[in-house]
């Protein structure tokens, strides 16, 4: 996906989450005005970003994969495969948001030692629902070979940021053209396609007959075996 449909998605998310929990607030804002305020502070308020955030996510996936669809189906489809699992850099967004969601207000004001284990035991139960539906995510995203390049598509929950200069690509949905590619590497049980500018690599799992046509499929787009030296 390109940097300024990134960028653009990105922005829709986040206008839209702002919106989502506006309206999320008014709702419970009735509910909970009769609370304890230590309550709603400790618990009540973090589970309200928590669900904001992974609002985001979601909505940021939403968009990727409709835009992605419509490639799809207008497009000829050589061959797929599953994709690589997602790294910890890609997971370490909500790990780092997460954290400053439960931690951080405990650092600016002292807190009982109730609250505190309400806040891990918060902070332990998201981390463990984020694991569960980014492995779910993971498993809907494949790797396409169409006519005239690749598609990387599915129900990518990772939360994207617009590229920064020096961010390395791995398995971001979207469509990347055969002259996006410079080489590529065939691994036991994983093909390496490398981008070109040193960008990042699409990664997925192979074995010897999806390598042999994919192998067939890059020869055919004029694109040559990395050679390591």
């Amino acid at each position: 996906m390109s940097n300024t449909k990134k960028t653009a998605n990105f922005i829709m998310a986040f206008f839209s989450t702002i919106m989502f929990i506006s309206i999320v607030s008014r709702i419970i804002m009735p509910y909970i005005s009769n609370l304890n305020e230590n309550i709603v502070n400790n618990v009540v308020f973090p589970i309200l970003l928590t669900i904001a955030l992974l609002f985001f996510g979601f909505f940021q996936g939403l968009l990727r994969y409709s835009y992605n669809k419509k490639i799809l189906r207008s497009s000829s489809v050589l061959l797929s495969a599953s994709t690589d699992k997602f790294n910890l850099n890609e997971r370490l967004w909500y790990y780092l948001l997460v954290a400053l969601i439960y931690f951080l207000p405990i650092l600016k004001n002292p807190l009982s030692s109730k609250m505190i284990i309400i806040r891990i035991i918060l902070f332990i139960i998201t981390l463990a629902l984020i694991e569960v539906l980014l492995k779910l995510s993971n498993r809907t995203i494949k790797i396409y070979f169409l006519k005239n390049g690749i598609l990387i598509t599915g129900f990518d929950i990772r939360i994207g940021l617009p590229i920064v200069y020096g961010t390395q690509i791995h398995n971001d949905s979207g469509y990347y053209s055969y002259n996006d590619i410079e080489n590529y590497f065939i691994f036991p049980d994983y093909i390496d396609l490398y981008l070109i500018l040193k960008q990042g690599k699409l990664t997925f799992k192979s074995n010897s007959e999806l390598a042999r046509q994919v192998s067939g499929i890059l020869k055919q787009n004029k694109i040559e075996m990395k050679k390591f030296t």
